[in-house]
């Protein structure tokens, strides 16, 4: 049957759809027919934007060779919630039909007595390979590798192989076949297109590679991803401390990491979340950014008290507090620079990957403004009650109106520096033009000025009121 590839938002529609039926033996018809259209990656895309029990039934809706596909391809969030609601023979079976090394890593992110409950339900030669695998560092080369791979000996014929590979052409590394010694040490490898051009009778010493890109199994993956990517190799053997052959990386792993190091490196460069921060709870991600707001708050304040002005007696005057106020305005410009750059990196590079879809811009946006307003509450509130601590024992000189004027000025310029680096993206989007040309200075710059106006203009209002 052929599969089509619908856009995003429209497949949510159709689910939606179905989903709103209340007849549920009708509703799982529907939801099964057009399921089984549509290419297991794009089910797995939209999931997440259903509630639990929704999620559950539209996987229980997919066609069985499908399931195992879309448990992979789906986000963490999602696998999750599926693995809490279904019962272990079902997971059991589902997990049977994943090549070992993404079966590790969907067991390994699990609590423990999960990981028991799944492992107690496979076959014992999965569950072994499994247990196996579990026993690496996930961002290991020994995390990433599988054991699903074809050896043999260099005494070996090439017909013989041939005969070999058809009864394992289930194999999840197909394009090389590795050879080793009695001792299961590499000392060659050759590809298909090697095998089928050789005499059946031919044996293989005579037709394989012997050089060899060889990675410990301690070694990072990041360090498997850069000999991929330095050498052009679709995979990597990987050994033991006794130079074993034990498991291999392949393609679709090396793309993988270097992917989420990118990722990961683009993100803390923002002061975010590691992984796309869109796959997490909102409360979770403003949680993480807050921390690298707390250096412009101490520098602001130190600015502000170097920079007061007292009048006659020890009283503020009019013009002191006025300073004082211009004073805050580095904080405020710092941190609203840094809260929309944050904003922007998120969607920038969510756009790109593909993570955030144009259509449910309005989704991200509600969570970028309630991020916002949780760092303003956070960061605003400091400063208040930092303001009303330092004025009330003499460090700072100020009215009692002063704390909460930078306070609540300070709170609007970061939302608005939120909501900006948030929609700028969006709206480059919908013009054709490149959203990465406003993740840079642009926001940062129009954010500085816009961010001090606010500022200004509130805490004006709030000083004399």
């Amino acid at each position: 049957m052929s599969q089509g590839s619908p856009e995003p938002n429209e497949l949510i529609a159709q689910l939606d759809e179905i989903l709103k039926q209340t007849n549920a033996e009708r509703r799982a018809e529907d939801l099964g027919r057009l399921t089984s259209t549509v290419r297991p990656e794009d089910i797995a895309d939209v999931l997440g934007h259903f509630a639990i029990e929704q999620k559950v039934e539209i996987f229980r809706a997919l066609p069985p060779d499908a399931l195992a596909e879309v448990m992979d391809e789906t986000d963490w969030d999602t696998t999750r919630d599926l693995v809490a609601h279904l019962s272990s023979p079902d997971l059991g079976r589902i997990i049977e039909q994943m090549p070992p090394d993404e079966a590790t890593d969907l067991i390994a992110d699990l609590p423990e007595s999960e990981q028991l409950r799944i492992l107690d339900e496979l076959e014992p030669e999965t569950a072994g390979e499994v247990r196996r695998l579990l026993l690496h560092h996930p961002e290991s080369a020994g995390g990433i590798m599988t054991s699903d791979y074809i050896a043999v000996r260099e005494d070996q014929t090439a017909g013989e192989v041939l005969e070999l590979l058809q009864k394992t052409i289930e194999t999840e590394v197909v394009e090389y076949v590795y050879v080793v010694d009695p001792g299961d040490r590499p000392i060659g490898v050759f590809s298909i297109r090697d095998l089928l051009r050789a005499d059946p009778a031919r044996v293989v010493r005579d037709f394989m590679t012997t050089e060899l890109i060889l990675v410990d199994v301690t070694d990072d993956q990041e360090k498997v991803a850069t000999l991929a990517r330095k050498y052009n190799l679709k995979s990597i053997p990987i050994v033991d401390a006794k130079s074993r052959l034990v498991g291999v990386a392949t393609i679709d792993d090396i793309i993988d990491i270097l992917s989420e190091e990118a990722d990961e490196d683009i993100y803390r460069m923002a002061g975010t979340a590691a992984s796309h921060p869109a796959q997490q709870k909102v409360l979770r991600r403003a949680i993480i950014r807050i921390p690298w707001l707390f250096l412009p708050v101490l520098s602001g304040l130190l600015i502000a008290w170097l920079h007061q002005e007292e009048g006659e007696g020890g009283t503020t005057t009019p013009l002191g507090e006025q300073i004082t106020l211009v004073a805050f305005i580095p904080l405020v410009v710092g941190i609203a620079g840094a809260v929309g750059t944050q904003s922007a990196t998120m969607m920038v590079r969510g756009m790109a990957t593909g993570d955030i879809e144009l259509g449910r811009g309005k989704k991200i946006f509600m969570q970028e403004l309630g991020i916002g307003l949780i760092i303003a509450l956070a960061i605003g509130g400091l400063v208040t009650v930092a303001l009303t601590l330092l004025s009330s024992s003499g460090v700072l000189v100020g009215s009692g109106h002063l704390s909460p004027a930078v306070g609540l000025g300070l709170s609007a310029g970061i939302i608005l520096a939120s909501i900006c680096g948030t929609l700028f993206p969006i709206g480059c989007e919908v013009v054709g033009l490149d959203p990465a040309l406003v993740a840079g200075p642009f926001i940062t710059s129009f954010n500085d000025v816009t961010a001090a106006v606010v500022y200004l203009g509130i805490a004006e209002l709030v000083l004399h009121s």
